[in-house]
């Protein structure tokens, strides 16, 4: 604890009165008393935030990859195919609570990477990809209700845009309470094929779009059908991701392969594990790597 003295008004006021006309004797000196003591005035001293160790090794962590959780499967045959079940989707958050785990966001992940946080003993990052109104009427309050958090990677040019997905209000609103809003590019874009300008503009915007919609800047990427990883070159790969660290992302997520394995070394490359229609409980737990929790199924 440091301490610092205020300086006070005065020390001390010295008076003289000069003889008047002819030249007369100087008075005697009146000295004045200081009208105040010192102030103390206490400073804290600044806690530094905690350091843990960054992580280094490769490890496991189930990184899930949703995109509608609806009650009757969209007419989009793709849409379709990625649909859950409401059922099966509150059945999936049910175990995962059972079974001790942990939903923690992207950023969070990120940032115990970088030693600036530690992670939980059994963590799991919940993603839903596109931004579909679905994830706002089913998923929101299937998390809420379970006190877990979602990460949601939101095209920003669908939104209000027409079609099925969500408001700004209800993204906004789902970032107030705690939800990851992650980017999914402006309107989808496929960052391997398209020219370099346009696939910068489009990782900018986007960014921009959502941290002046919801006061955040997003801190992870999802790439749109996993582009340019699944077809692109390394070549290509390393362009995409030096064009995403330059938009100011810290992290990037792909469409697969179906792995828990990450590696630190490799942020902007993170796996995920896609969920869909024909993904039972018994699957999504074996999904999760390891042998079901007794007792959860």
């Amino acid at each position: 604890m440091r301490t610092r003295l205020l300086p006070t008004l005065a020390i001390g006021i010295l008076v003289f009165a000069t003889a008047c006309s002819g030249g007369g004797d100087a008075s005697q000196a009146v000295v004045v008393p200081p009208t105040s003591s010192p102030t103390v005035v206490a400073t804290a001293t600044p806690t530094p935030a905690p350091t843990y160790e960054p992580i280094t090794a490769p490890f496991e962590l189930p990184i899930v990859m949703y995109h509608d959780v609806a009650e009757t499967a969209p007419d989009d045959v793709y849409r379709a195919a990625s649909n859950v079940l409401p059922a099966d989707f509150a059945a999936q958050l049910d175990y995962l609570k059972c079974a001790g785990y942990t939903a923690i966001t992207p950023s969070q992940l990120l940032d115990a990477i970088a030693g600036r946080a530690r992670l939980p003993e059994k963590p799991v990052i919940l993603t839903f990809d596109d931004g579909y109104s679905d994830h706002y009427t089913q998923v929101f309050p299937a998390l809420r209700e379970r006190g877990m958090t979602g990460a949601f990677a939101i095209i920003t040019g669908f939104v209000e845009g027409g079609g099925d997905y969500m408001s700004w209000v209800e993204i906004k609103e789902m970032s107030d309470a705690g939800m990851e809003i992650m980017s999914h590019t402006v309107t989808h874009i496929d960052l391997n094929t398209s020219d370099d300008a346009t696939a910068e503009g489009q990782l900018r915007d986007s960014r921009t779009a959502i941290e002046g919609h919801t006061g955040k800047a997003p801190t992870a990427l999802v790439y749109p059908a996993g582009e340019p990883f699944r077809s692109g070159t390394e070549e290509r790969h390393a362009q995409v991701v030096s064009m995403v660290k330059d938009a100011g992302y810290k992290g990037a997520l792909l469409a697969g392969p179906s792995t828990t394995a990450q590696d630190p070394a490799q942020p902007f490359a993170l796996n995920r594990l896609r969920v869909g229609e024909g993904t039972d409980l018994a699957t999504f737990v074996a999904f999760l790597g390891g042998t079901a929790s007794p007792g959860c199924e």
